[in-house]
């Protein structure tokens, strides 16, 4: 059945709930409006170097202006995308950041990676980082973790003789791996708000197709690139980061604790997304289902490390505070974006140009999932942030998801498709290409042979996996 478009008379009495429109276009013109505003998009950031989350705000209204909407309807129409996705995202994110910075004052990373070298041993000092990394990315941002972790990095290079290249790709890979799958990360996040996918089992998905894509794209890789080419510990960067670790020495938490607190929302919203299946109707699920919501597991895990890192670990009141207070700046910059990547999505919906997009897409023989990562792709080459390119790629894709009828799993490995395209061919628009080359002191042609290279394998293996669970999925069906 041909999704509705404002040229359908039924479309107007199936949108009660959308504001009227001035003028109504064929479904072409509507197509035309949202591939114009892309373009516009892509020249405003780019070319005029204007910030993402006002030129997002300007495109949408651009579009939701030429595609019918009244101009005294589109302020409110962008407030109300704004409104509801950050009203599903932003107490989950803000949570994650404070979460995460206390892991990193309380000097869990430094544990962490000593424990994992301990029971790995030199030899496979890459391989021990590379986890440290994987577990310490599930509620740090990426590039935060990368700079917290560039001291230990230095270090076990110096310490195991290896090649820096082939201590530093498994660490920054799985980062960048977390970080574009797995909650409470802003890009899976928000996709799943746009697409209205249950965050358990993107966590699923995420894990399953982006843990074998850390191994071979960031791992083997990193390990292949450090045999062929040996990257000396910077001297003067070495020094610095040692006494700036020397000046952070104190009290860590022990070992158990680190992986508890890292991992219990993780486990919660697991068990929220199996409740049904696991337990039966009563007041056991619906406790389930309550602890597992995403808001309250990471506030218990939050208020957890509030207690047990930090009162229990020798922190003042006042020094939890403003560790928390701090994790808040970065984040806020984030949340616009994501917010704004919700007004777009907004606006498609009002001016039903999203399900003209949906239809046209529909009639190419791709699947959605094959769709979703190419327009994300696409999006991350000309605009260098991950996280853009997923909130931009989600609400154009969504309709198509929906026209589908996808199961939750399925629309979980859309998702995974979006951050995979996400994550490919990262280049020098992108600021994790710039902390590879500063921080590891590498020149731009290395930096693409290591980082972009890394980045593009990992992507393509998570979709590869996603593609292949996929098909599985629907020849099951």
């Amino acid at each position: 059945m041909r999704p509705l478009t404002t040229a359908d008379p039924a479309a107007r009495l199936l949108a009660a709930d959308s504001p009227e429109l001035a003028w109504t276009l064929p479904s072409w013109a509507l197509i035309c409006a949202v591939a114009l505003g892309v373009g516009l998009l892509l020249l405003l950031i780019i070319r005029a170097k204007l910030h993402a989350f006002v030129a997002l705000l300007l495109v949408s209204a651009a579009v939701g202006f030429a595609a019918g909407l009244p101009l005294s309807e589109i302020p409110a129409v962008l407030e109300d995308g704004m409104g509801a996705t950050l009203g599903g995202i932003a107490i989950i994110v803000a949570l994650g950041a404070m979460l995460g910075r206390m892991m990193e004052e309380t000097g869990a990373a430094r544990l962490l990676s000593q424990r994992l070298l301990a029971l790995f041993g030199e030899r496979r000092a890459p391989l021990a980082m590379g986890v440290t990394a994987l577990v310490f990315g599930i509620p740090v941002f990426f590039d935060v973790g990368f700079i917290i972790l560039v001291p230990l990095i230095y270090a076990v290079a110096q310490r195991s003789r290896h090649s820096l290249l082939a201590v530093a790709l498994p660490v920054a890979g799985g980062l960048a791996m977390m970080h574009a799958v797995l909650p409470p990360h802003p890009g899976p996040v928000a996709a799943a708000e746009l697409l209205d996918a249950d965050l358990g089992w993107i966590a699923v998905m995420g894990l399953v197709c982006g843990l074998p894509a850390w191994y071979l794209g960031a791992y083997v890789f990193g390990t292949w690139l450090g045999r062929r080419r040996f990257v000396p510990v910077p001297a003067a960067l070495y020094d610095e980061a040692r006494a700036e670790a020397a000046e952070g020495e104190g009290r860590a938490p022990s070992l158990g604790l680190t992986l508890t607190i890292v991992v219990l929302p993780v486990v919660l919203i697991l068990l929220n997304t199996f409740a049904g299946v696991l337990f039966p109707a009563g007041p056991v699920r619906e406790a389930m289902t309550f602890v597992g919501h995403p808001i309250s597991a990471l506030t218990v895990a939050t208020l957890l490390s509030f207690w047990l890192l930090g009162l229990r670990g020798g922190f003042t009141r006042e020094r939890i505070e403003k560790a928390a207070s701090a994790s808040l700046g970065p984040v806020a910059l984030v949340l616009l974006v994501t917010g704004a990547g919700g007004v777009f999505g907004e606006v498609l919906e009002a001016t039903r140009a999203g399900e003209a997009v949906a239809d046209l897409l529909g009639r190419t023989a791709l699947p959605v999932i094959a769709l979703a990562f190419l327009i994300a792709t696409a999006l991350r080459v000309a605009l260098g942030s991950k996280t853009v390119a997923i909130v931009t790629t989600a609400p154009i894709v969504a309709p198509l998801a929906d026209q589908a009828g996808l199961s939750q799993p399925e629309v979980a490995l859309v998702v995974v498709a979006v951050a995979a395209g996400g994550t490919v061919l990262s280049h020098v628009n992108d600021s994790g290409f710039w902390l590879m080359n500063r921080y590891l002191d590498l020149d731009i042609k290395t930096t693409l042979k290591s980082w972009t290279m890394m980045e593009t394998l990992m992507g393509v293996c998570m979709f590869a996996i996603a593609c292949a669970i996929s098909a599985g999925i629907a020849l099951a069906g």
